[in-house]
């Protein structure tokens, strides 16, 4: 065994110290580089919910994507397609992690970029909500931002689940940036992304998005043609379903019927029925007769929402003329009831003159005439 002298020794020990030096520090919270170049370029594009990065090499590959809301407790996962990952539209405005995962030979690689909302705190919009009005109108509103500039201006844009913009409007000038209405619907997909943008002179402003199924954003309007009639038994209510933006059957619907007295005091009677094809509902005639005000709504069985009243209807006045066919009927029944009645006179008295006929009257024995002469008979009948 041979024993290394002290000389070598310590000439060795600092051989190994410069060499440590020269590679500096070791960074715990540095991941270490095993070299992937395509995991180069690592971009997000929110228009279209798309990682991308630089494909380099054939030796590794990106197996799959993730995305990240913390604050939403949102967790999505889809693999990659040649040197990208495209998500289904999700909310963006509070922030995302994106994370790529691939291999290199053995070796498993992951990679993070923060996606963050630029601008100012608060400068965004707040409280997005959109309705379809009258099967033809998105009509959105919002709120302005607690710390957004006094120059202002929004706007609104609406994309479909290829990042396509199917509509679009903007605040007109000098109104209140809180409301914006889209005219054309045409392409309207049942999921949605809709965003709200801002511009100001003063800076970056914050963006507020939302995904929404139009489906449960539409508000129905009012049923068409409304009309109601009452007899001396019952009165009847026809109505037509709402023109509506989503296809919907007869099964989708339901109608809740109002009438009351026109009375102060008067309580007023709800029933809610399903859709059907006659789209009628009949209720006694009240008691005594009298004003009454009837109405109709309409609403989606697939949700609690109700359209606006149709305009009240008056039934029952004073001034009421009654049905056209009751006169008809009356007036030839009472035409029948005379016909009936003169017959029967008339055989009553063919039958009488055949029973009793008439008594002969007293001739002149002169003329042999019916037609005495009075002073004649008075002569005849004093004579002994």
């Amino acid at each position: 065994m041979s024993i290394i002298p002290l000389p070598q020794l310590l000439a060795l020990l600092c051989c190994c110290g410069l060499a440590a030096a020269t590679q500096g520090p070791t960074d715990p919270s540095t991941p270490p580089n095993l070299g992937l170049a395509h995991f180069h370029n690592l971009t997000f594009d929110p228009g279209t919910w798309t990682l991308s990065w630089a494909c380099g090499g054939h030796d590794g590959a990106v197996m799959s994507c993730t995305v990240i809301d913390q604050e939403a407790g949102i967790r999505r996962r889809v693999r990659s397609r040649g040197c990208r990952c495209r998500f289904q539209p999700m909310e963006l405005h509070r922030g995302v992690d994106l994370e790529v995962a691939g291999d290199k030979g053995h070796a498993q690689v992951h990679q993070t970029l923060r996606f963050e909302n630029e601008g100012a705190p608060g400068s965004g919009a707040e409280n997005l909500t959109c309705e379809i009005l009258a099967a033809h109108f998105l009509c959105c509103y919002w709120a302005v931002g607690p710390a957004a500039p006094d120059d202002i201006r929004y706007s609104l844009r609406v994309l479909n689940a290829t990042g396509h913009e199917v509509a679009s409007c903007s605040a007109a000038p000098g109104t209140p940036p809180t409301r914006c209405q889209a005219d054309d619907l045409t392409h309207l997909p049942r999921l949605a992304y809709i965003v709200v943008t801002g511009q100001s002179r003063t800076g970056l402003v914050r963006f507020l998005d939302a995904v929404v199924n139009t489906k449960g954003i539409e508000r129905l309007g009012p049923p068409d043609n409304v009309s109601a009639s009452c007899n001396f038994s019952h009165c009847t209510i026809t109505w037509a379903p709402p023109p509506t933006w989503a296809p919907m059957t007869e099964q989708d619907f339901r109608f809740e019927i109002e009438w009351k007295k026109a009375e102060p005091s008067s309580i007023a009677q709800k029933v809610v029925i399903a859709g059907r094809e006659d789209n009628a509902f009949a209720f006694p005639s009240p008691a005594p007769r009298g004003r009454l005000w009837v109405r109709v709504r309409a609403g989606d069985t697939r949700s609690d929402r109700w359209s606006d009243w149709s305009p009240a209807l008056e039934l029952g006045s004073e001034a009421t003329t009654p049905p056209r066919a009751l006169v008809l009927a009356a007036s030839s029944c009472a035409a029948l009831l005379c016909a009936l009645a003169l017959g029967a006179a008339c055989r009553r008295l063919a039958l009488s003159r055949r029973l009793l006929p008439p008594i002969p009257g007293i001739r002149d024995r002169v003329s042999d005439d019916e037609r005495v002469n009075s002073e004649t008979l008075r002569k005849d009948l004093l004579r002994p």
